[in-house]
């Protein structure tokens, strides 16, 4: 599925922060670790956000807690209130630009901080998803063993688990399972 041409990479980028914090290990300890995690979606943010500081890991890190929140809330009313709380404290503003050739909406600040940019752009791509699909699309891994967050892009949403390691851990387990039943 693509949520659309502006929010794809957004929604990715808020999925992939969402889960730099997992059941034993934190992805995001250093700054060193945020600018590489940041490293795979700098098309998204050079020029238009400052490149990120030491000081911005523990704001990133509080993002991260609020985006996935909104992720495992299950309930259209609470995620929209977080992410609307998001979209405020970033100082989220639509504006039209025509960089592409294209026009298109943008919605982060311009100029702004790695963490305004980062809160502004991820919590947009989050409320897209919901007004175009549905909080029902949110999802956390069923595996016993992860905590990841994902989005359902399957026809039928049907997804389960965060990634295909997950879901074969699964199926793996519960065959060798019923081979000692």
């Amino acid at each position: 599925m693509d949520f659309s041409h502006y929010t794809t990479k957004p929604v990715e980028l808020a999925v992939a922060l969402a889960n730099t914090k997992g059941i034993t290990k934190d992805e995001l300890t250093d700054a060193d670790q945020l600018l590489s995690f940041l490293d795979e979606y700098k098309p998204l943010w050079e020029g238009v956000a400052k490149p990120p500081k030491k000081g911005d890991l523990a704001a990133v890190r509080d993002l991260r807690a609020a985006l996935r929140e909104i992720i495992e809330s299950g309930d259209e009313g609470v995620a929209a209130k977080r992410v609307n709380a998001l979209l405020e404290s970033y100082g989220a503003t639509p504006r039209l630009s025509t960089h592409s050739g294209t026009p298109h909406f943008h919605f982060e600040p311009v100029e702004s901080s790695m963490v305004c940019w980062l809160g502004a752009i991820t919590a947009m791509g989050l409320a897209s998803v919901i007004v175009e699909h549905g909080v029902d699309r949110f999802g956390v891994c069923d595996s016993g063993t992860c905590i990841d967050v994902y989005i359902d892009t399957s026809r039928n949403r049907s997804r389960r688990h965060c990634s295909n390691t997950c879901s074969t851990r699964e199926a793996v387990a519960a065959y060798r399972k019923r081979q000692t039943d």
